[in-house]
């Protein structure tokens, strides 16, 4: 009952609705809890800046949303620093165990399925780096918010520092129920990367470098469409064509750099992207058989959360976490109150694949957490959930923004198209897709698949000193800021 009286004082609190949108001229975040976005606010009320309100709303996250992320699972954030004008990303995804070996049959199931978690490492990163304020007050509201159990790991992780998660009592509790060996967590370590930079249409636009899918998904699909006529009636046709092709450079390139070599350079060369952009036919789907071989592809977490926030300084945070399908491997380490993640599943299962299963590898990830500058200044935060689907979501409203010129609240709240490769169909929301779109695309050869919805986006745009929050309406978000 102690957490649901929390969390009812908290939205009673509150002026933050889900699915809102709000305008600030000091700080703004949106978040997919209107529980969360309060916490953060708070914290960039008290004077904290960006990087102390992610992690209060992440700590706090893994409590209010346990199925998408928490203290088993990892992530990736893209920074902007105002001091000094630089965009950092941090990669603190899941690493397999020395000791992993993949099942004869089958993908991993229990806790063989977890692999080292990276969030705690991760927030304890950023916050060394860039944090402003004490660390246990920024884990204190989660540890308000959870239960007995996790609420007891929650207040030794405040007292003692993220270290404890990978050399202390939460370490030895963690081996005592799981595979891992304390040399698999103490050799744990999340790692500051360059970013990717994508120029479109006067706009900078930075995500995370390999294993995270967003530089080369994105980069991909925007320097294909850029030499394509997107005034034509076919457009969705032309986009998930790009789509296709973005997908399959990804399942067949994409993998952890430290292992194997990524040849971004040459994925995102013009020349690439110009042989891509030949193999479109206008009027017609191209089967992904006809382009390429397909292989085993896994299939990465959609059970996840974005957080976009910008503070008073003018730093910007764009943090995506996930802890895998539905709670990851649905193993819980009851002695610590957290679900571990399933990423070992996100390795290919051909062993020769450049994403495959080797000790202490990081698997590719589709979370993509974006940042976008114009003219050298912040002008836009955003991410989603959604997994294979995450870059052509953001791909998409990146392009009503840049290209068709559309508000941030109408390119949000826009249609999405989802075309992986494998499967064939385009995935497509079945509310919000206009029919006679739908009925092109079934002309012109393609399958069609129904979802409900794509994605949950977060993102804050800035705008001459104005900022404006917006949290999907497709689920429970809030956008909050002052």
């Amino acid at each position: 009952m102690r957490v649901f009286r929390a969390i009812a004082a908290l939205l009673i609190a509150t002026n933050a609705f889900a699915g809102s949108q709000v305008t600030a001229t000091h700080a703004a975040l949106a978040t997919s809890s209107p529980a969360a976005t309060q916490i953060g606010l708070r914290v960039l009320r008290d004077g904290g800046n960006a990087i102390d309100a992610a992690v209060a709303v992440s700590f706090a996250l893994s409590v209010l949303a346990p199925k998408s992320t928490g203290l088993g699972g990892g992530g990736f954030l893209t920074y902007y620093d105002a001091e000094t004008g630089g965009i950092w990303t941090l990669d603190f995804r899941e690493a397999a165990p020395a000791a992993a070996k993949r099942p004869a049959s089958g993908p991993f199931t229990g806790a063989q399925a977890a692999a080292v978690p990276g969030f705690v490492a991760g927030l304890g990163a950023m916050h060394e780096r860039f944090g402003s304020r004490a660390w246990r007050e920024l884990l204190a509201p989660a540890q308000r918010l959870a239960k007995d159990d996790l609420a007891k790991t929650l207040q030794r992780l405040g007292e003692q520092g993220a270290h404890d998660f990978y050399d202390g009592e939460i370490a030895n509790k963690l081996v005592e129920a799981v595979h891992f060996s304390f040399r698999d967590l103490r050799d744990y370590k999340a790692i500051w990367r360059a970013p990717v930079r994508i120029t479109f249409r006067g706009a900078d636009i930075y995500t995370g470098a390999p294993p995270a899918a967003g530089g080369l998904v994105l980069g991909e699909i925007l320097k294909i469409v850029s030499g394509l006529d997107l005034s034509r009636a076919n457009y969705i046709h032309l986009l998930v064509e790009a789509e296709r092709r973005a997908a399959i450079d990804r399942d067949k390139f994409l993998a952890d750099p430290s292992a194997n070599r990524v040849p971004l350079h040459d994925l995102l060369s013009d020349e690439r992207a110009a042989l891509w952009r030949a193999s479109i036919d206008p009027n017609r789907v191209t089967p992904t058989v006809a382009l390429a071989e397909p292989g085993a592809v896994a299939t990465p977490p959609s059970h996840t959360t974005h957080v976009s926030i910008v503070d008073a300084h003018g730093n910007v945070v764009s943090l995506t976490t996930s802890v895998g399908d539905e709670a990851g491997t649905g193993f819980n380490v009851l002695s610590l109150g957290f679900a571990l993640n399933d990423s070992m599943n996100d390795f290919s299962s051909v062993p020769t694949a450049t994403n495959s299963l080797a000790p202490g590898n990081r698997p590719a990830s589709p979370l993509s957490p974006v940042i976008v500058l114009r003219g050298g200044k912040p002008l836009l935060a955003i991410g989603t959930p959604g997994g294979v689907t995450i870059p052509t979501t953001i791909a998409q409203i990146l392009l009503d923004l840049l290209v068709f010129n559309r508000t941030p609240a109408d390119a949000i709240a826009a249609p999405r198209y989802s075309q992986q490769a494998i499967p064939e169909e385009i995935a497509y929301e079945q509310a919000r897709a206009p029919q006679p779109v739908i009925d092109a695309l079934l002309a012109m050869g393609h399958g069609v698949r129904a979802r409900e919805v794509i994605g949950d986006v977060q993102a804050v745009w800035i705008d001459r000193g104005r900022l404006l929050a917006i949290s999907d309406s497709r689920h429970g978000g809030a956008a909050g800021g002052f």
